[in-house]
């Protein structure tokens, strides 16, 4: 949470955006130079993050994706098999829009001392 002046001295949810997990990388020059990579790095991130959250610290992985990269058929192959991954592991990944992560957090996690200002 952040606090400032732009919301009425409500604290607001940041959500992060990464370059990591991101189709910008078929753009620049050390980056994926074809679908494959782009699945690998993200079902590798993603195994990762799950066995973390298994061990008792869940985390989020977010997956920058933009209309004009990853919309080629070539790239929206790899993005395709990453999400059906993504959806047999089950209960274990959550894949939601940001909006939905932010309701989560608002009705999850919001500051008990902030939550008669809602």
């Amino acid at each position: 949470y952040g606090d400032g002046d732009d919301n009425k001295n409500k604290p607001h949810l940041i959500i992060p955006y990464t370059l990591s997990e991101n189709d910008m990388r078929f753009a620049s020059p050390n980056g994926f130079s074809n679908a494959e990579q782009f699945t690998t790095y993200l079902k590798d991130s993603l195994d990762y993050l799950v066995e973390e959250g298994r061990r008792g610290s869940p985390k989020m992985m977010t997956v920058g994706l933009h209309c004009r990269l990853v919309g080629r058929p070539g790239r929206a192959k790899g993005l395709e098999e990453f999400l059906e991954y993504a959806k047999s592991l089950g209960s274990d990944v959550w894949i939601c829009k940001r909006d939905q992560i932010a309701s989560h957090w608002y009705q999850h996690h919001y500051p008990d001392d902030l939550k008669s200002s809602l």
